[in-house]
């Protein structure tokens, strides 16, 4: 088999693969028109962030089985297209943790220290003394946007300068929280109150610009702001404008909207510091990374063993069974508010338990990170601090039976009748309804009219019902109703439905 490296890898890397039985050619050149051609009669390809994997390129990968990203971020390749096409798209999360943190400590440093413009001063033969006068970090409170194996390397370090610890992690649990010495919070609190924040979130369409004007008139007016994740996370124009105009002490940016750039409004202004997206760029991270991509390639390639894989939960499941616990399981992420510290998963069925709890969870957490698939499911969840809790069940009932629980605040329940999942339950609720598409879950009372100005409102938008269950404990109290929808919910109907005095809660979902 061949693999085609068109990024810098290291040469223990190489020879692995040469001493694996594999064909093997490095070209940094290609990228592009050149790539798309040369990609044509090779099973692997491994990159790291210098090389664009477009749709076109993967369409005409004839043989290509793999996409191996020496990295974390696979934002240069489009994984959907991979993932049409069966291609396993791999990366190495963990590789480059030390040097990312270590980076983020350099910025954290240099930002109150002063220490790139007082370089420069006295390189220019200035003696600024006085106008460099920096800050301590010892007693100060630090706040982490994210707490994944970054952020936590961060929070370690974080205490030997004795500093307090915030946390901003609505997918993180409070017993990761507790191990770090970190208290969790939410966001509004970290910016008022922190002195140094530092962002290691992924980029997604929850955190893009997440810190923006807003966000930084909330933070403290001698605080720093520290961006090592993804650029996008923060406005870049107005972190120029926060800066530029003293609204805080400054700042340091490692990653940008847009790479390579030397096009940035942070470029120029004074106080904040620059660097071209080196947190990984250390010798022992690129090594690091490219034994582990190249492990994960061969033991790919030659065996069928996938690890770290970003994209298999996109594949087709087979099984009823898998497809009714993996809805069940993006219907409890999309109806959790947060990260739950323990699962209670119940079923009938003996043969499928591993597939069960890893689609399960897979589902489930696919709501809240990424990068989460059917392989690394059980992992994450064991990282995050999540107990799993299994039992089987032995009432009568139908044939394909499962019952999920979040703490004991969520339970919901499912099964199979021939190749239709139906959701059966929820908090106690029975119903009986197609579990696919799009569903309006709608708290209300149980009393005359109400189901009629749930559809008038929805009639008014134009929104056609497919199907509906109400379930309820007693007459005349609370009850649960369920509506499949054939287009998307958008904001204002929710807002209008929860307007009606009869209804205590509306939720919006998709489970395809």
């Amino acid at each position: 088999m061949k693999v085609l490296i068109t990024d810098s890898l290291s040469t223990e890397g190489i020879r692995s693969l040469e001493d694996a039985g594999f064909y093997v050619k490095m070209d940094a050149s290609l990228d592009g028109e050149a790539l798309k051609k040369e990609i044509v009669n090779y099973d692997g390809l491994i990159i790291r962030s210098g090389t664009n994997v477009t749709k076109d390129i993967i369409e005409n990968a004839e043989n290509l089985k793999l996409i191996g990203r020496a990295g974390v971020g696979v934002d240069n390749v489009d994984v959907e297209a991979a993932t049409r096409k069966g291609i396993v798209v791999m990366n190495t999360p963990s590789g480059n943790t030390i040097s990312a943190c270590e980076h983020t400590w350099a910025l954290i440093l240099s930002t109150l220290r002063n220490i790139p413009q007082s370089h420069q001063a006295l390189v220019e033969g200035r003696w600024d003394k006085k106008k460099y006068k920096g800050a301590e970090i010892y007693g100060k409170t630090l706040g982490i946007i994210g707490l994944g194996k970054i952020g936590i390397e961060v929070a370690k370090r974080a205490i030997g300068f004795g500093m307090k610890i915030i946390v901003y992690d609505p997918y993180t649990s409070q017993d990761i929280a507790k191990e770090a010495k970190a208290k969790l919070v939410e966001l509004n609190e970290l910016l008022e109150i922190s002195d140094v924040i530092t962002i290691h979130a992924p980029l997604n369409e929850k955190t893009k610009n997440l810190i923006d004007s807003s966000a930084l008139s909330k933070m403290k007016k001698e605080a720093i702001l520290i961006n090592c994740a993804r650029g996008g996370i923060v406005n870049e124009a107005a972190l120029s404008e926060a800066v530029k105009n003293r609204q805080i002490r400054g700042a340091a940016v490692d990653v940008y909207e847009t790479e390579p750039t030397t096009d940035s409004p942070v470029f120029l202004v004074d106080g904040i510091i620059h660097t071209p997206h080196l947190g990984a760029s250390t010798t022992e991270a690129v090594e690091r990374v490219s034994i582990e991509i190249v492990k994960q390639a061969i033991d790919y390639l030659k065996d069928g063993k996938i690890i770290n894989a970003v994209n298999i939960c996109g594949m087709e499941l087979e099984l009823p069974l898998e497809k009714l616990a993996s809805k069940l399981g993006m219907l409890l992420g999309q109806l959790s508010k947060h990260l739950t510290g323990r699962i209670l998963i119940s079923y009938k069925e003996e043969k499928s338990e591993d597939a069960i709890v890893r689609t399960i969870l897979n589902g489930y957490l696919s709501q809240f990170n990424e990068g989460i698939n059917f392989i690394n499911a059980i992992l994450v969840a064991e990282e995050k601090g999540i107990e799993i809790v299994k039992q089987k069940v032995t009432h009568e009932g139908l044939p394909w039976d499962i019952n999920r629980t979040l703490g004991d605040d969520l339970n919901i329940s499912g099964s199979v009748i021939g190749d239709i999942t139906r959701l059966t339950g929820i908090n106690g609720y029975i119903l009986d309804i197609p579990l696919s598409g799009n569903l309006l879950i709608i708290k209300n009372f149980d009393i005359p009219g109400v189901i009629g100005h749930i559809g008038t409102i929805l009639g008014e938008y134009g929104i056609n019902i497919g199907s509906m269950e109400v379930g309820r404990k007693s007459a005349g109290g609370q009850a649960v109703t369920v509506i499949g929808v054939d287009q998307e919910i958008s904001q204002d109907i929710i807002e209008k439905l929860k307007s009606l005095e009869t209804i205590e809660g509306v939720n919006s979902v998709k489970v395809d």
